[in-house]
């Protein structure tokens, strides 16, 4: 899988752009804020349907225009395929396209696997438990249907469900009301788990068996908030007293362990370094690559914007020996990256 042209209209900073990319590697060197996370972000919005940045699909709209268009041709299972996003401010929507047909979100995903390194990927290690969720929800919701769903529906019978909570400490509604969003909430949390156990099962047997000394100390430890109709039950109590539900996905998280530090707890987030939580990150981010590839059969793109800023001169090596086997896009506002990457195609942004 590779991209081989992107056009944008009205797209953040560019209004009308043009870009073609060599199959293996791209280097687009520009000053700060000259576009060049606005391009990696409109590549990732192809894949995702989401934004790395922002909230809101109405701030990608460049200022004071109606729409946007994102226009790639993407090479899939050998075939070019044109993919195109259109978004419209009046009324705020998004309107997929595949060869010029109209696309629903089922049948469009899964047409462009995308994995995006950044330099602020480190909060994964140390920072909220929500970030390392919203990590495990990017694998799935760019490919899995069943779990897009699951997760909408999920998340629906929580909202529901809290609601319900607060009218019942009210006298507004009794407990016997919260019989069906109990039973969507277990029903669709089963399905969650299973996908994320999956992938934390499969990232420690990448790590285990890597070629890198570093990463094969390295592991994940999984935290589910498991949630059963007995666990509701026994917590209502509590879920009334507080107006929300304490058990669930919605309060899962993991942490990255490495077996030399030789602590009790192994946490990398307490005992590493700067440097040895970047490399715990870089080495999500590859066995992410490895899962995309044997799961689906076709090698993700990669996006790393700014990365070499943040990584030293061996793990710099360890990220550059990716771009033999993938299409890579880095961006960087030094030219001395050139040297780093002689064999990329340039593309210059001003």
């Amino acid at each position: 899988m590779y991209l081989t042209s992107l056009t944008l209209e009205n797209f953040r900073s560019h209004q009308k752009s043009s870009f073609t990319f060599d199959p293996k590697i791209n280097l687009i060197i520009g000053p700060n804020g000259s576009g060049k996370s606005n391009l990696l972000e409109s590549i990732f919005f192809l894949a995702h349907l989401k934004s790395f940045r922002s909230s809101t699909i109405r701030e990608l709209i460049s200022w004071q225009q109606a729409y946007s268009i994102i226009r790639a041709t993407n090479v899939f299972h050998q075939n070019p395929i044109q993919l195109e996003i259109k978004i419209t401010s009046l009324p705020l929507q998004k309107k997929l396209f595949i060869g010029s047909v109209n696309k629903t979100r089922k049948t469009y995903i899964g047409h462009l696997q995308i994995v995006a390194f950044q330099p602020e990927d480190i909060r994964l290690v140390a920072g909220s438990p929500t970030r390392r969720r919203d990590f495990l929800d990017s694998v799935f919701l760019q490919s899995e249907w069943r779990y897009h769903q699951a997760l909408i529906q999920y998340h629906k019978a929580l909202r529901h469900r809290n609601e319900l909570l607060n009218l019942i400490n009210s006298g507004q509604a009794s407990s016997a009301d919260l019989f069906y969003w109990d039973q969507s909430l277990v029903k669709n949390s089963e399905i969650i788990f299973h996908y994320r156990q999956s992938f934390i099962q499969y990232v420690n047997s990448f790590f285990k068996n890597h070629s890198f000394d570093k990463i094969r100390s390295m592991s994940l430890t999984y935290r589910p908030s498991t949630l059963t109709s007995l666990r509701l039950s026994s917590s209502l109590n509590l879920d009334l007293s507080t107006g929300f539900t304490h058990f669930g996905p919605h309060r899962d998280d993991f942490s990255f362990d490495n077996s030399l530090f030789g602590q009790t707890d192994n946490n990398v987030a307490t005992w590493g370094s700067r440097g040895q939580q970047r490399l715990a990150v870089l080495a999500l981010r590859l066995a992410q690559i490895d899962y995309f590839y044997r799961t689906f059969q076709q090698k993700p793109i990669l996006l790393l914007d700014d990365i070499f800023s943040e990584l030293d001169a061996e793990h710099q090596k360890l990220v550059i020996s990716l771009t033999t086997e993938f299409q890579t896009i880095f961006t960087s506002a030094e030219k001395s990256i050139k040297k780093i990457l002689p064999n990329a195609k340039i593309i210059s942004l001003s």
